[in-house]
């Protein structure tokens, strides 16, 4: 059965309507093909993890993924089911995609009080923020064909120093890189990265560069 989704329409972004994934997929990509242009949007999470060096997890897609399969994304992507909350979403996603169990916190000064309170702990669990929420056009790779999906991201930072593990058919594996080491590679190699990552990066940049000197020591 068809995960059900928190969806809504562009014109209408403040009632969410649900919508099974694969209705919300096939409808999105006839509207594209026929309009050049996304109608609706569906609500995701998407984490970006850092270690106490600054290096950022980037996961590599699963080849078994119908969206921009084998490509380097965010440390963990996932869509919000209908009814569930963004937070309650990051916690099933960072276990379901690597088995890494996380604790989501809004406000900074809770941040900042849990991250002196585990931070002992950072190797077994990974504290995480959410910084912000924003409708993006975003172009995915499906089917061989690249469509611009509307996401109602929910973009989150964390912090962890345990061990990864990649799930079958969700990740393939992860790498870590520096942020210069990754903006290098993605002007040098920018297919290998999804549209997602690249839009992301560009828009979060000052709030990824304040996160790090937060945590970083």
């Amino acid at each position: 059965m068809s995960e059900i989704l928190s969806t809504f329409l562009l014109n209408d972004v403040e009632r969410s309507i649900p919508m099974a994934r694969d209705e919300f997929y096939s409808d999105q990509v006839k509207v594209f093909k026929e309009t050049g242009k996304p109608s609706k949007a569906c609500e995701v999470v998407n984490v970006f993890i850092f270690n106490s060096n600054g290096e950022l997890l980037v996961q590599k897609r699963s080849y078994d993924k119908k969206h921009n399969p084998g490509m380097l994304d965010k440390s963990v992507g996932g869509h919000v089911a209908y009814g569930d909350s963004p937070d309650y979403a990051v916690m099933v996603e960072t276990i379901q995609e690597l088995q890494t169990p996380s604790i989501v916190l809004k406000g900074s000064n809770d941040f900042e009080k849990t991250l002196v309170l585990l931070g002992d702990y950072l190797t077994t669990i990974s504290v995480v923020k959410h910084s912000r929420s924003k409708i993006y056009e975003l172009e995915k790779v499906i089917n061989d064909e690249k469509i611009i999906i509307a996401n109602k991201v929910h973009a989150y930072f964390g912090i962890y120093d345990g061990s990864i593990k990649p799930v079958d058919r969700e990740a393939k594996g992860v790498l870590f890189y520096t942020l210069p080491e990754l903006i290098k590679e993605m002007n040098q190699f920018p297919d290998i990265f999804t549209n997602d990552m690249h839009v992301l990066l560009k828009d979060l940049m000052l709030d990824i560069e304040d996160f790090l000197k937060r945590v970083i020591k």
